[in-house]
Parts: C-alpha cells; sequence; structure tokens
C-alpha cells in the first residue's frame, strides 16, 4: 500500500457514492411507478491484502444492487388479487342483472320486498307490478263478466306481461352475450401477459448470465404481470434453481396442474363456449383441461352460469306455468272448450319466456268468461278460477304463487349480490393490508431517499476532501522535498 494507492482506493469510494446518490435519485424518479420496487446500492471493500503495517482494504466498491421485495409477500398478493377480481367481475355482473330486470329492490327493510320501477325504458313498471297487474285485470273482468272495457283492459294487461317476459329475458340473453365477450377478451389478455412473463424470462437469464440478481427493471416488469395476470385467473408462481432467476408459471387442470410458463416456453389457453352453461377452457396445443378457479374470468363465468342463468331459467320456469296453468283452465268445457289463451302448439319453445305469447285469434268479443254449454253472459265461473290462481300454490314452482315465486326469483338474486358484496368487502381489506405491507417493504418513501441521498452526498464529498489531502501530501513530496 501507498499514497498512490490510497489515491485508487479513494478514487473508487468517490465512485461508489456517486452511485449511492444515483440509485437514491432513480428511486426518487419512480416514486409514482406502481411497478417499481425501490433499490439499493450494495457498497463492500472487494477483499484486503497484507502489508508490513498489517491487512489494509482493496477500497470501497459498489458490489452490485439489491430490490426491496419480500417474495412470499408477493405471492401472497398474486393469490388475493385472484380472488378480489373474481368477486369484482360476479358483482358488476350481478349488478348489472339487477338493473336489467327493471325492478328496484329495498334492502333497507324486508330484503324480499319488490317495488315496480318505472326507469327500465318501457314505461310499464318491473315485472313483479305487471304480473300482478295480469291477475288483477282477471279480478277486475271477474265483477263484470259482461263488459267489453274490462275484457279490452284484460287482453292489454295480458300483452304487456307478455312482452315483459320477453324484453327481459331478452336483456339477459343480451347480458350473458356480452359477458361471454368479456371473457374471451380476459383469455386474450392472459395469453398475452404468459407471452411477455416467457419473454422476460428469457431476457433476465441472458441480462444476469455472470451476475445474478441484477436485471432489476426487468424482475420489476415481470412482477407486473403476474399480478395482472392473476387478476385474470388463478396462478401458482415458482422459481427455478439454477436457471438465471426465470421462474415457473403453473395453473391448476382437472388431473393437477401444467406450466403455462417454464422457463422461456409458454402455453396458450383456449376457451370452448359451445356447449350452453358449461364452459370449457383447455391448453391449447395439448388439449389438456384447464380448471379456471379465480381471477376476472372465473368470476364471470360464475355469475353468468350462475346468478344469471338461475334467473333465466326462473322466468322459463314461471312463462311454462303461466301457459299451462291458464290453458289447462281456458280449453276445459264443452263449448267451444278447445281453445288456448297463451299460444301452446307443442313447441316447448313458446313455453318460456322469450317464446310466450297469446293466442292469435282471441279477442274482446269471443273471449271467454265461462266454459260452460249456455255461455251465460253473467256467468263468470272461468274468470273467477284463473284470477284464483293469483294466491294458488303451484306444485312446479315450489308449492308459492306465480307472485310469490318471481318475488323468491329476485329475493335470491339480491341474496346473491349481497353476499358476494359481504365477500367482496372482506377480501378487501385482506388485499389493502397486504398492499400496504408490500409498500412498506418496496414503496419509494421521499423522506428515506432523500436522507440517504445527502447521506451519499456527504460521504462524497468527504472521499473529496481526502482526495484533495493526497494531493497535497504528493505536491510535498514530489515539490517541495526534492
Amino acid at each position: 500500500m501507498s499514497i498512490l494507492g490510497d489515491l485508487a482506493n479513494a478514487t473508487k469510494a468517490l465512485n461508489a457514492h456517486r452511485f449511492g446518490v444515483t440509485t437514491a435519485g432513480t428511486n426518487i424518479a419512480n416514486v409514482n411507478n406502481p411497478e417499481y420496487s425501490r433499490q439499493r446500492a450494495v457498497l463492500g471493500d472487494r477483499g484486503t491484502v497484507q502489508t508490513q503495517i498489517g491487512p489494509q482494504g482493496l477500497g470501497l466498491e459498489v458490489l452490485g444492487f439489491t430490490q426491496m421485495r419480500d417474495q412470499i409477500l408477493d405471492r401472497e398478493i398474486l393469490r388475493e388479487s385472484s380472488i378480489s377480481s373474481s368477486l369484482e367481475a360476479q358483482s358488476d355482473v350481478l349488478r348489472k342483472a339487477e338493473a336489467y330486470m327493471g325492478q328496484e329492490i329495498n334492502r333497507t327493510g324486508d330484503s324480499a320486498f319488490i317495488d315496480g320501477a318505472s326507469n327500465d325504458g318501457t314505461g310499464s313498471g318491473g315485472l313483479a307490478e305487471v304480473l300482478n297487474d295480469f291477475f288483477n285485470a282477471f279480478h277486475s273482468l271477474s265483477a263484470n263478466p259482461a263488459s267489453d272495457a274490462e275484457k279490452e283492459s284484460l287482453l292489454q294487461k295480458s300483452e304487456m306481461l307478455v312482452q315483459k317476459l320477453k324484453v327481459t329475458s331478452e336483456r339477459f340473453e343480451e347480458l350473458k352475450a356480452d359477458i361471454s365477450l368479456e371473457a374471451q377478451t380476459d383469455l386474450e389478455n392472459a395469453n398475452r401477459l404468459i407471452e411477455e412473463i416467457a419473454r422476460l424470462n428469457v431476457e433476465i437469464a441472458r441480462s444476469e448470465a455472470g451476475n445474478a440478481g441484477q436485471a432489476l427493471t426487468l424482475r420489476d416488469n415481470r412482477q407486473s404481470r403476474l399480478e395482472q395476470l392473476s387478476e385474470l385467473v388463478k396462478i401458482e408462481v415458482s422459481n427455478i434453481p439454477d436457471s438465471g432467476g426465470q421462474i415457473r408459471v403453473s395453473i391448476a387442470t382437472s388431473t393437477g396442474s401444467i406450466d403455462i410458463v417454464d422457463l422461456g416456453h409458454s402455453e396458450q389457453i383456449a376457451f370452448d363456449d359451445s356447449q350452453p352453461g358449461l364452459p370449457s377452457f383447455s391448453i391449447d396445443r395439448t388439449s389438456d383441461t384447464v380448471l379456471v378457479k379465480g381471477g376476472s374470468i372465473h368470476g364471470l363465468m360464475a355469475a353468468r352460469d350462475g346468478g344469471i342463468e338461475g334467473f333465466m331459467n326462473s322466468l322459463d320456469q314461471l312463462a311454462s306455468e303461466l301457459v299451462g296453468q291458464l290453458n289447462g283452465l281456458y280449453n276445459v268445457g264443452t263449448a267451444p272448450g278447445n281453445t288456448n289463451f297463451f299460444t301452446d302448439s307443442g313447441d316447448p319453445a313458446e313455453k318460456t319466456a322469450r317464446g310466450i305469447s297469446i293466442e292469435t285469434s282471441l279477442n274482446a268479443l269471443n273471449l271467454r268468461t265461462t266454459n260452460a254449454a249456455a255461455q251465460e253472459l253473467g256467468d263468470n265461473s272461468l274468470i273467477l278460477a284463473i284470477a284464483e290462481l293469483d294466491s294458488s300454490q303451484i306444485s312446479n314452482l315450489g308449492d308459492r304463487s306465480f307472485s310469490g315465486f318471481y318475488r323468491s326469483t329476485i329475493s335470491d338474486l339480491a341474496q346473491k349480490v349481497s353476499t358476494v358484496d359481504s365477500r367482496l368487502e372482506d377480501e378487501g381489506i385482506v388485499l389493502k393490508l397486504l398492499k400496504e405491507q408490500q409498500d412498506s417493504v418496496s414503496g419509494v418513501s421521499i423522506d428515506e431517499e432523500m436522507t440517504d441521498m445527502m447521506k451519499y452526498q456527504r460521504a462524497f464529498e468527504a472521499t473529496g476532501r481526502h482526495i484533495r489531502a493526497i494531493d497535497e501530501m504528493l505536491d510535498v513530496i514530489i515539490n517541495r522535498l526534492i
């Protein structure tokens, strides 16, 4: 060791402190970058040598840079993000379904209470109100069976009910189509992210060849893609030993799991929605069945094939019983006794919410109020029997009336919304806490970075003074002692 050696060490220290200042400045510049995790310059001594006066260090150097990340915490966030995204997607879909019903559901009191809403563009209120008006029209006609005005009103109320069932069913069919399209779009984004993660794997391995753990920006980008992917589908991430920082990403299958990212190789996920209510996901190359257990795609499918499909089935069941029960009373008798109130030619589609219709030949002149052969003008036996269906317990509707069955259907959907929202609120708290913990580890603190910058700046200035002292010593030795 010599004065020139001390000068060389001081120069290395000056460079190291400069990197410390630069790193703190980079952290501050990325304070609002959500993909960024704060970095630290790792300073250390390259070793020591033996001199006449004992061991001497080789000087301060930058040994590398490190990210402030907690891998366990990052994986917990991936897992919770999948759950939260699934619940959020379900909540959004079910709330749209509530709006599409054209009903207001009052949850401040009895959860089963339904009030007619007139904000659906038809001006006729919700289906519950229209159904009540339909049976009220039969009650009114039973009180005045000879009135052509009451008959006209009944036919109008009947047509309104038919149209309301059709419109509601069509709305939900369109909602299902929108959900399917959204799921397909999300899957395309997931496949794109899978390819990007595999590409980043390769770039990280190439950048870290001989310099492990130093591709910090690439690692940030990969973690961001993993978080985005976990919001679409549930994934599991694991490190690959001795691979230059590469990872493996797997997804659940019917037989266990399959790697969709392995080193630089990636697999694409295919979506088959040709079977109603039975969406199928598989690996495009191998056709292995994929189980989408989390993320927005899972939430969309769960809401579509659960709450939405269940409500549509209930509508069809309601329409089928309306056709069957009313026609069962209306077309029994001797004269004429062989006509229907609702169209029923044997086609099952005519007993659905979308296919129900009033018999085309029915009008105020031939609308019967009795099935008796005499057809007496004041006989209201048929109309009264139909009106009483409103309070009858229908076995195919779970021993409930028509109004009670629909009210129960609405309440079931409202309960699903309430349950999902409650779970989403709880999951949001968990995810928020995890995000806060991640931010405390990886997030940039302006105060901390400013302190580090001042620390390195002062060290830089002190090293500069050290160099000036060495320079003065050399000046004395070279210029003044000769």
